[in-house]
């Protein structure tokens, strides 16, 4: 990746990251769904070096939510076969070593989906899970890149690029959260646009997509 291309996403990133943190209370009717990426975002632009346990933390949250979902789902339909199979301490996750925790993650997420219509009536909804889903592949791709760079090294600017391409994910599904806005209020949506961009040195986007 080249220098300017570098910069110039770091920059939409700051750029967008205050962004999200001005225009909060425009946005409160999706504040459950952005600001997990919010906060990711943000602590990239840190070089926060506990992201995975963000991540994690970000994760472990909703599999609390989908769990209790399923509990009342399962209590709701006298299904005492679903009520076995939903972990009941699901505060052990924080003990759980990362192969088992993305396991268990996994496991609890398939056990969900074919119910998922009524855990959307107990606030387990598809936005919910599609958000776990993201955020469980970043907690994966985070874990197969560290035994990477424990064997083979890795080089600040390898690092830089990984952050770039994961903002870049943030980016995308922050975009999915923010186009509801495109009809009912086109200056939020115009604004987040604006901020999303890539914009190069000179002022040009380059044709760059967000």
């Amino acid at each position: 990746m080249q220098n300017d291309l570098i910069e110039a996403r770091l920059r939409r990133d700051t750029t967008l990251s205050a962004f999200l943190d001005q225009a909060r209370p425009r946005y409160e009717d999706t504040e459950p769904d952005v600001a997990p990426l919010r906060t990711a975002l943000a602590a990239d632009q840190d070089r926060n070096p506990a992201r995975k346990r963000g991540v994690r933390g970000q994760l472990t949250a909703l599999l609390q939510r989908l769990s209790r979902a399923l509990t009342a789902h399962a209590k709701s339909t006298a299904n005492p076969e679903l009520a076995a199979r939903v972990p009941r301490r699901l505060s052990d996750l924080s003990r759980l070593s990362e192969t088992s925790f993305a396991e268990q993650a996994r496991l609890l997420l398939d056990l969900g989906q074919p119910h998922a219509k009524d855990l959307a009536r107990r606030h387990y909804t598809a936005a919910h899970h599609t958000q776990a889903e993201s955020l469980l592949s970043d907690f994966q791709t985070q874990r197969t890149e560290g035994r990477l760079a424990d064997t083979s090294g890795s080089t600040g600017r390898e690092a830089l690029e990984r952050l770039i391409k994961a903002n870049a994910r943030l980016v995308a599904d922050l975009e999915d959260y923010f186009a509801l806005y495109k009809e009912d209020e086109p200056d939020l949506w115009n604004e987040f646009r604006a901020a999303a961009k890539v914009v190069h040195r000179g002022g040009g986007s380059g044709g760059e997509k967000l």
